[in-house]
Order: C-alpha cells, then structure tokens, then sequence
C-alpha cells in the first residue's frame, strides 16, 4: 500500500507571504498617492493658468469693444457734424441764389433802362448803333445748382429745408485700413464747394455786367457831353437865345400820365451815372429839336458862291446906297432850291421885285424866302421838311442875272441868313 509523504510544517510560509503583500501594496499606495498628487498640481497649475490667460483675454476683448464703440461713437458724431454742415451749405447755398436772383432782377431793371434810353438816343440820331451788353443768366430758385457739369448735394427747393437722413452704414472703418475714409477727414471735393465756386464765378460775371453797363452810361454821358457842347455853338452863332428856343420848343404839345423813375444818387455808382445822364439827355434833345425847326441846311445843294451878302450895299439898278435884305447865291437858271428847315408855305406867287417867291413859316416866328425863281414847285399850305424842292433858280422880278435870293426873318424882321448857314456849316464837320 502506498504510504503518504509526510505533511510539511506552513506556519512560517503563511507568515512570510502575508509580510510580501503588505510591502507591495504600501508601495503601490505610495505611487498611486504620488501620482495623483502630481496630476493634482499639474491640473491645478493648468486651471489657474487658463483662468490668466481667460482674464487676459477677456480684458483685451473688453479693450477692443471699448475702442470699436469710441470710434462707431466718433462716427457717428463725424456724419452728424457733416449732415449739419450739408444743411448750413445748402441754407447757405439758397441764400446766395436768392440774393444772385434778385441782383439779376436788378440787373434786368438797370438793363431795361439802358435799353431804353440808348433806343431813344440812337432814334434822335445822338448815338450809334452798337450792341448792348449781354445779360448774364442766373438760376432759378427751383432749379438745381450745377458745379462742373455735377449736381450739387441738394437741388435747391422753392420750401424749407428738410433734415438729412438717418446715418448710413458704416464702409471702409476697418481697423488698420490704410487707404479707407478715416475719421476727422473732410471728402477730397465735397459738391458744396463746387457750388460754391460756380456761385462765385456767376457772382463775377454779374458784376461784370453791371460794370459794362455803368460803362455804357459813361460812354452816352461823354458822347452827349460832345454834342451838348456842338449844339450851344451852333445856337450861339445864330445869336438866339437857346434857352427860350427850347422852353417854346417843349411847350408845343406834349403830355401823358407821369411815371416817374426814382433815382437816388446814394444807391450806388449806376444811379449816379443814370442820375446825371438823365438831365443832360433831356437838354441836348431839347437843342436838337430846337436845331432842326432852324433853317441851318443850305437852300442849294454843293457849294455856291454869293454875289451879294446882307446889309447896306450899291442897288445894282439905281447905283445908290440901299438895304439888301437877304443874300444872294449864284447859279444856273433851273438849279432846284429847297426848303432850309421844315414848315408851312405861306406864300408861293409872284411878287414884285421878289419875282416868283416863296415864303415858309418855321417855328418860332422864323420866316425864310426864296426869290426870282424860274419854276415855283410848291403851293400854299403844303408843309415841307429840310431839303423839299421848293423852286427852280431863275432870274425873274428885280433882277440882273439867274441868281437865288434868299432870305431869313424872325418875327417878319430881316436878319443875315449867314448867322444861320455858319451853324449848319458847324453841325455839319462836327457829323463828318
């Protein structure tokens, strides 16, 4: 039978093994515990690094929100600032055209008279035509201000101003945009001042308008200073008072309803001008008209020699002292004769030592007479003007020869006709 081996004694095996296990999980306690303390640290260093971080981060993103509201803020009060100044231009900008329309309308008035009184010198025959300076055009209240061919930036309405529209969007305010529109920049050419300078530039030729025509005035006040001066000569070398000639002349029919033009000399240098010009516009037309009821014209046309003048002289029949009461022109029989100044034919018959004769009354008690005439053309109470055939030079009546005798009387008293024909003479180089 086979017999067990013996049993072995385990008291100190147990013991020894139970010693090993507490040794190895002691260490494994300590490696764990070890372990985790360093993951512990390693996490809590982390957590509080990232909260830094997260804080400085958060600060710099607070920085920028704060700056990008300073400058939307800045932005803001820049568009409100230029809307503002849109508005004051474009008040500004109505102002002016207000005040260049109505410097136009003041221009067109000043124009009219300029007009007119050239008009009624060139028809007296006072002033040669020319033309009259051009009108500038201004624009209109209701339409829009145009600068450079561009439209301003509000067309310039007959109402009020309205308020600009709510800010647009934002363009171009990027951070570190180097090229964009920046804040506290004014725009390259804004359209106002455009405008403006297209407002300045009409303002100019306004200006240069009113100039001409002030120079316009200037030129009729010396030419009518020229033919003022020509007309008193003339008058003076007929010995007649001009004065008086004048004040007849006026009251021979005039009248109308009285609108009178008021002129202050104050106002400025165009009403000066016109002020003075009016006066002696009036006198030289006065002397005109007085001028031209005169029998200053030649009763022949060309040159003619006079066989006798006025005064005391030998009668060509008796050889004794006698009062020749005209002149007398040489010419051939059949040479027309005409009127010396406008008027009425009062006589045209022969008569006596005159011959064939004919008399035309003038204004202002002036008679002239056209004597031992071949040919009468004319009959009583035809009215004729300066240069009217009235006869033809013959040699009837008291006569030695084809002659024209001629004569001038005021108020039916005989004076020397050549007192008449020097003035004529003198209207007649100062025209040439």
């Amino acid at each position: 039978m086979h017999q067990s081996p013996p049993a072995l004694s385990t008291v100190g095996l147990v013991t020894h093994r139970t010693y090993t296990i507490r040794r190895s999980t002691l260490l494994a306690g300590l490696a764990w515990l070890a372990l985790s303390t360093a993951c512990s640290g390693a996490a809590g260093w982390y957590i509080l690094s990232r909260d830094d971080l997260a804080a400085r981060m958060i600060s710099r993103e607070t920085t920028r929100q704060y700056a990008y509201e300073d400058r939307i803020a800045a932005l803001r009060a820049d568009i409100d600032r230029y809307a503002s100044r849109a508005l004051l231009d474009q008040d500004g900008v109505e102002s002016r055209v207000d005040e260049l329309a109505t410097r136009q309308a003041e221009l067109e008035s000043r124009q009219s008279l300029v007009a007119a009184l050239t008009d009624t010198l060139q028809s007296n025959g006072l002033l040669p035509a020319a033309k009259l300076p051009l009108r500038t055009r201004v624009i209109k209240a209701g339409e829009p201000v145009r600068a450079s061919g561009v439209t301003s930036f509000a067309p310039i309405m007959p109402g009020k101003p309205t308020p600009a529209p709510e800010a647009p969007p934002l363009r171009g305010a990027e951070a570190g945009s180097a090229e964009g529109w920046q804040s506290g920049q004014a725009p390259a050419e804004p359209p106002a001042k455009r405008v403006e300078a297209a407002l300045s530039r009409l303002d100019q030729a306004m200006a240069g308008t009113e100039d001409a025509q002030i120079a316009a005035l200037k030129d009729m006040d010396e030419s009518l200073v020229v033919t003022q001066k020509r007309l008193r000569s003339a008058l003076a070398e007929t010995g007649l008072d001009a004065e008086r000639l004048a004040a007849a002349n006026i009251a021979g029919g005039m009248g109308g309803p009285l609108v009178p033009v008021k002129l202050d000399a104050s106002d400025g240098p165009f009403a000066a001008t016109l002020a003075a010009l009016q006066p002696r516009a009036a006198s030289v037309m006065r002397l005109q008209a007085v001028i031209g009821q005169l029998p200053v014209a030649r009763p022949m046309a060309g040159d003619h020699d006079f066989t006798s003048n006025f005064g005391y002289r030998t009668d060509p029949f008796t050889r004794g002292l006698a009062m020749h009461t005209g002149v007398d022109f040489r010419a051939e029989t059949g040479s027309s004769i005409m009127a010396t100044a406008p008027g009425k034919v009062v006589v045209a018959e022969y008569n006596g030592g005159y011959g064939n004769m004919v008399e035309v009354e003038h204004a202002n008690g002036l008679t002239t007479r056209y004597a031992h005439m071949s040919a009468i053309s004319v009959s009583v109470g035809q009215i004729v003007k300066t240069g009217t055939v009235v006869g033809r030079v013959g040699s009837t009546g008291r006569s030695t020869g084809p002659h024209l005798h001629y004569e001038t009387r005021i108020n039916d008293e005989p004076v020397d006709p050549t007192r008449f024909l020097r003035a004529g003479g003198k209207l007649l180089a100062s025209s040439l």
